[in-house]
């Protein structure tokens, strides 16, 4: 018979393995999961499930990208199994869990910019940046910016009636140009 506290029969909370003191961490790892921990008692102390979405955008706007480390700490943090953090943080577009590069272009594959050239332009895109270790091109599902359709974003900035010319254009000039020189 499997008891209320589960297989175990221990409890997740105050006796559940605290990922910043087992003991597997190095001394660094184990400093940045104590700095998050204490961030996330003092702006989350109630350790809701529901602030799991707030927790992610707070570590991708901290870091870039969502660490393994950070999301280990977040499930810690809130009891929720690492599984559910992961499925959140994989499930939306805007969240990464790898470390960006330097120059992130990304171009919106929703239906309304792929009826208007999306596809153009993320194969153009892809073309022009396949040769570069510093950039990476993403699709998104949808950046919500239907209206002025195709979208394409480079370094988190917006533009919108984009085509290819224009957007290489733009990563030949702005973005790119120091890192060329």
């Amino acid at each position: 018979m499997i008891s209320r506290r589960g297989r175990g029969g221990r409890r997740r909370g105050a006796d559940a393995p605290d990922p910043a003191t087992d003991g597997s961490a190095d001394a660094e790892r184990r400093e940045r999961q104590s700095a998050l921990r204490r961030l996330l008692r003092r702006d989350f102390p109630e350790r809701r499930r529901d602030a799991l979405l707030p927790i992610l955008h707070l570590l991708q706007g901290e870091h870039g990208y969502l660490p393994e480390w950070a999301l280990q700490v977040v499930g810690w943090h809130l009891r929720v199994p690492a599984s559910e953090v992961y499925g959140a943080a994989t499930s939306y577009s805007e969240l990464r869990t790898a470390a960006p590069a330097a120059h992130a272009v990304t171009v919106c594959t929703g239906l309304a910019c792929w009826l208007a050239g999306g596809e153009e332009l993320l194969a153009a895109t892809r073309t022009l940046l396949s040769n570069r270790h510093d950039c990476s091109v993403d699709a998104t599902a949808c950046a919500f910016l239907c209206g002025v359709a195709p979208a394409a974003g480079i370094d988190g900035q917006w533009q919108g009636r984009v085509d290819a010319r224009r957007l290489l254009a733009s990563l030949s000039e702005d973005a790119l140009s120091e890192d060329a020189e």
